[in-house]
């Protein structure tokens, strides 16, 4: 059985997952100067943790963004969009916030969910299977 040549192109849900992410990682960035300009350089009982975990995400998310650009892996950006989608859900859930956001914590929940959905649709995981078995098949000859 040939095997069919890889598009260059990523599909559409690749893409707008690729988009959802760097949305994503902006808000977490966002989130962190916020709780930065909040903690008056008092970093004592873990607070340096709220400030360095968005920060970390975000690094991450923006990682995953470009495997998944360039067809190397649709899985490094799913699981950190699924890490903050949990993270964000939980904080929401124990702080009870929500109720005087005007669908603004819907948003927070809604983008890296969907960021993790459309990253793990079988359409780009096919696309990204294909993409490196052409480079592995370049590889070899």
């Amino acid at each position: 059985m040939p095997f069919e040549p890889a598009r260059r192109r990523p599909p559409l849900p690749a893409l707008v997952a690729v988009l959802g992410a760097v949305l994503t990682a902006l808000l977490s960035a966002f989130f962190s100067v916020i709780a930065l300009a909040f903690s008056n350089g008092q970093y004592g009982d873990g607070g340096w943790l709220v400030i360095a975990t968005p920060v970390l995400l975000a690094a991450w998310l923006l990682t995953g963004a470009l495997l998944l650009l360039i067809g190397r892996s649709w899985l490094a950006l799913l699981v950190p969009a699924a890490v903050v989608f949990a993270l964000v859900v939980w904080g929401t859930v124990a702080a009870g916030l929500g109720s005087d956001t005007d669908g603004f914590v819907v948003l927070l929940w809604v983008l890296p969910a969907g960021t993790a959905v459309l990253a793990g649709l079988p359409g780009v995981r096919r696309w990204v299977a294909a993409r490196r078995g052409a480079r592995l098949s370049t590889d070899r000859g």
